[in-house]
């Protein structure tokens, strides 16, 4: 499967987020995505064990910055999301991600996506 290390994520900015229930529908989403012209190299899946340790809700495993980022989050709310996204994850799910760099691309990016299965879309912006 496409699922990346810890090092290797990218930051959110400007990118798709969306979750997909089985690998099939993540491998056939990277493949539509490769296929309408974005970059293999930028997108990214989270699933398994790597998955929950790069989502790492809690950021034990980000060291004192990661864990001071997560208790940021938690007051905006994002914690929910990341521990919803990290729940999801360990339950088998995928989380997918793409670069949305402007209106053509989020579209094309957010429209593939939910043809193959994506729910629970977001955009992070610049």
């Amino acid at each position: 499967m496409y699922c990346c290390a810890v090092g290797s994520w990218p930051t959110r900015r400007r990118r798709r987020c969306t979750r997909v229930p089985a690998p099939d529908d993540a491998a056939s989403a990277v493949d539509a995505l490769t296929a309408a012209g974005v970059d293999k190299s930028q997108i990214f899946v989270l699933c398994g064990e790597d998955g929950l340790l790069r989502l790492d809700p809690t950021g034990q495993h980000h060291g004192l910055q990661g864990r001071l980022v997560r208790a940021s989050q938690t007051v905006f709310a994002l914690g929910d999301m990341i521990s919803d996204d990290a729940e999801f994850v360990a339950r088998g799910g995928l989380i997918v991600t793409a670069p949305a760099r402007d209106d053509d691309e989020r579209r094309l990016v957010a429209e593939t996506l939910r043809d193959h299965a994506g729910t629970d879309m977001r955009y992070f912006g610049a």
